[in-house]
């Protein structure tokens, strides 16, 4: 199954929106709009890189430092937060896969 049949970057940051506060990396008093390029960062990945998280890593700074506009969150802290949506579309692909 494509990853672009799965995706839906819509849904995924109303998800991200709802949850943020909740996840055991959020930082007082960071808003989601500090979160918010990170999440996307981590969800669209997939669309536009092949390989693991671990071997994208570099790139996916890059492409954080390219879309982090005024977010206050350093690389460290949106590394993890970039993982969190990179990890739930991968196991939300894999699920969907294993239903099919």
């Amino acid at each position: 199954m494509s990853l672009c049949a799965v995706i839906n970057p819509t849904a995924e940051d109303a998800y991200w929106h709802r949850v943020f506060r909740d996840e055991p990396y959020y930082e007082v008093p960071m808003a989601y709009g500090d979160y918010s390029p990170a999440y996307r960062v981590g969800y669209t990945a997939p669309l536009r890189r092949e390989g693991s998280f671990d071997s994208l890593e570099e790139q996916l700074r890059q492409d954080w430092e390219g879309v982090k506009g005024s977010s206050r969150l350093t690389w460290p802290q949106a590394r993890v937060a970039i993982r969190a949506a990179w990890d739930r579309v991968a196991d939300h692909t894999h699920s969907t896969e294993d239903m099919a």
